[in-house]
């Protein structure tokens, strides 16, 4: 077999010399790009991969050193890789992966590098990745690769990216997860190994190897290594030609079995020369030993982090780890140097790398350590602000109907209160980060930078408490003046900027709608009842007095419409005619001394939904809460220890009663139709 060995490379030997026009296109050194390989060395690669037998790793070391033009040589616990001459890198099997392990198992003969960096979080800025995407950077993506799912099963650490990045509002369909399910059935590509730069996250859980040059007759392994990376690509024998070169035209970085492909460190560093505001995870074993793929990724990265194992891992305490990771990202918010400083030492320092101790047999004693390389800015894997409900105390939904304080369309400007939620920092690390908030609705900016910390004074428009966890702040802006009149029934835009420093901040922007300001209100005491049906459309008013048989109608311009027998429907602004109205009005109030903006003074009665508003009681001596807590449906004041006044689960004035009258706030649809009057005016009598 070993004359049939060297027989087959001769006539590929012999092949490479008469091509003249191939031989000129060699060049001294290696050459990464696979399409420019000339055809004849890689097919003599595969040819050497199909021919030669498995025997001990120093046979075929030996055998292998006597093929020309062979530039290198590495061995490893898995893998043997050698090279020709302007040829790939060619790998034998020599043991199957393991199921257990992301690789394969310690070996005596290859001692590892124990080099861990010292990154501190603390020296990083913070950003969040996709955070050169504008409006569409809430809309993140992430790419998931399991090309050994088939073998890990429920023990494959990418189900945890899966699993807790799907309830998060930034990925929310923005989630690809490509994994091959058996052995047979490939679906990952190499496509999807060059397409990094469309995700915000990579996930990939696979198998990492390495070998170690060897040099000399007597067999010395050398510092010269090379970590490889299982693609979970296969091909066929009869694919080797034409459809791998049309495959893989103009990559770099592969390296190949009889019917596999691996990457290199050299292949993400072609492929991806700039990685700007991104997180990958690699989690292989073997992938930190000897420095490339730390050392490629840290020329590479702009602002980003790469998290991977420094030696072999069992499968199910890398699962463990990045569960850990992943929900300190996610829960607490917080940046990725942070999050990997605050997972346990237990999960990531000091791992096992076998099994057990009967399966490490004579094998070096080593144990493995979570990594990182980190570059320019901390990355945030999710928006770390939130617009909170203020009653449920959970996230805002699109489209919900918002408690703005004020009458829709009646030319003044509404007020609101905004609850965030921040995440990722303690109180006390974004008050020494002089960390603010700025608020845009509808693309006009109504807080900027405003500043939240210290909560020194219960009074003030800002409300500070403590969230889940310590990393979590809910901070309420009571009291905001929204500087424009908004529709009813419409969508009001609300952005909100969580400012990390000059250049950097977290960001989300919601659609929430006003709802309607029309209303039908119930004035009642106990021996009359009077009905207005408030149009806001319009700003039309209809009045019923049911004991009287008599309605009344007022506009915008503070007409009152009345229908005069024989005279049909005249109009007049006198503020006489209100006088029994006011005797029907449950609270001691001097309708002559309401001044309206627009309107008559009857208006006032749908205007107190605008100004009698939570906020504005909060802040009123004479007014006690009485309930209204989280969670609770109402929020009920007493006013003067005499006046009841009630507001709805969305924040709307529902009524006031004293002493068994009251009026009452019902928020309906209405559509009210001014009939035709004349204007009647009182003749002057002055001389």
């Amino acid at each position: 077999m070993r004359n049939l060995f060297l027989f087959v490379v001769s006539l590929f030997l012999f092949s490479c010399n008469e091509s003249k026009k191939e031989k000129d296109g060699f060049i001294d050194g290696i050459l990464e790009d696979f399409s420019k390989m000339p055809d004849s060395v890689i097919q003599k690669g595969f040819a050497i991969l199909d021919t030669i037998q498995l025997k001990p790793v120093e046979d075929l070391v030996k055998e292998l050193q006597q093929i020309p033009d062979l530039q290198e040589i590495g061995v490893g616990d898995e893998l043997l890789s050698f090279r020709l001459k302007n040829g790939p890198t060619m790998l034998i099997k020599l043991k199957e992966f393991s199921s257990i392990t992301k690789g394969g198992t310690g070996s005596s003969a290859i001692p590892p590098m124990m080099i861990l960096n010292n990154t501190v979080a603390a020296q990083n800025n913070a950003n969040v990745v996709g955070a050169q995407r504008g409006e569409n950077r809430q809309n993140k993506k992430a790419l998931v690769l399991a090309p050994y799912e088939w073998q890990f099963g429920a023990s494959s650490d990418a189900l945890v990216p899966l699993e807790k990045l799907k309830s998060n509002k930034n990925y929310r369909g923005g989630i690809t997860s490509k994994s091959n399910p058996s052995k047979t059935n490939q679906l990952i590509t190499i496509e999807d190994y060059l397409s990094f730069n469309d995700y915000d996250l990579v996930h990939l859980g696979t198998h990492g190897s390495q070998t170690c040059n060897v040099e000399g007759e007597i067999i010395t392994m050398t510092s010269n290594c090379h970590t490889y990376i299982a693609s979970g690509i296969t091909f066929k024998t009869k694919e080797r030609s034409r459809e791998l070169r049309e495959q893989f035209k103009n990559v770099s970085g592969l390296a190949f079995t009889p019917t596999e492909i691996f990457l290199t460190p050299a292949f993400f560093a072609a492929a991806y020369p700039n990685v700007n505001n991104k997180l990958f995870v690699y989690s292989a074993c073997q992938l930190g030993q000897r420095g490339d793929i730390e050392n490629v990724f840290e020329s590479i990265l702009q602002n980003g982090q790469l998290f991977y194992w420094q030696n072999n891992v069992i499968a199910a305490d890398a699962k463990k780890a990045f569960g850990s990771l992943y929900d300190r990202m996610l829960q607490y918010g917080e940046t990725a140097p942070t999050a990997f400083e605050n997972v346990p030492d237990v999960l990531k320092k000091n791992l096992r790398t076998f099994e057990s101790e009967e399966k490490r047999g004579d094998s070096i004693e080593v144990y493995t350590y979570l990594k990182m390389a980190t570059k320019g800015n901390a990355m945030h894997i999710i928006e770390p602000i939130s617009f909170i409900d203020e009653k449920t105390k959970k996230e805002l939904q699109e489209g919900t109907v918002y408690p703005f304080e004020g009458v829709f369309e009646d030319d003044r400007p509404e007020e609101a209160s905004f609850t965030l939620e921040f995440l990722g920092y303690t109180a006390q690390e974004m008050e020494e980060k002089n960390m603010s908030f700025s608020l845009k609705v509808d693309g006009t900016t109504v807080l900027d930078r405003v500043p939240f910390l210290p909560d020194n004074d219960p009074y003030d428009a800002i409300d500070v408490t403590t969230g889940k966890n310590e990393k979590t702040t809910l901070v309420t802006f009571k009291r905001t003046k929204l500087k424009k009149d908004l529709k009813k029934n419409s969508s009001v835009k609300l952005e909100g900027f969580f400012h990390f420093s000059e250049e950097n901040y977290g960001y989300q922007s919601i659609n929430v709608s006003t709802g309607s300001s029309d209303m039908r209100i119930v004035m009642k005491s106990s021996d009359a009842s009077i009905t207005m049906f408030f149009d806001a459309d319009n700003y039309a008013l209809k009045t019923t007095y049911p004991e009287q048989n008599q309605t009344l109608y007022s506009d915008e311009e503070g007409y009152i419409y009345m229908n005069a027998p024989g005279k049909g429907w005249m109009k007049t602004k006198l503020i006489q005619m209100f006088g029994a109205v006011a005797q029907l009005a449950p609270i001691n109030m001097d309708f002559a001394s309401l001044k309206m903006n627009k309107g008559s003074v009857m208006h006032k009665i749908p205007a107190f939904a605008a100004e009698v508003t939570i906020s504005m009681l909060e802040k009123e001596p004479k007014a006690k809460k009485i309930s209204g807590g989280i969670g609770s449906k109402k929020t009920v004041f007493i006013y003067e220890g005499r006046l009841t006044i009630t507001f709805d689960s969305q924040k709307r004035l529902e009524s006031l009663v004293e002493t068994g009258t009251g009026i009452y706030y019902y928020y309906e649809e209405q559509q009210i139709t001014l009939p035709k009057a004349q204007v009647f005016s009182i003749p002057s009598f002055s001389n």
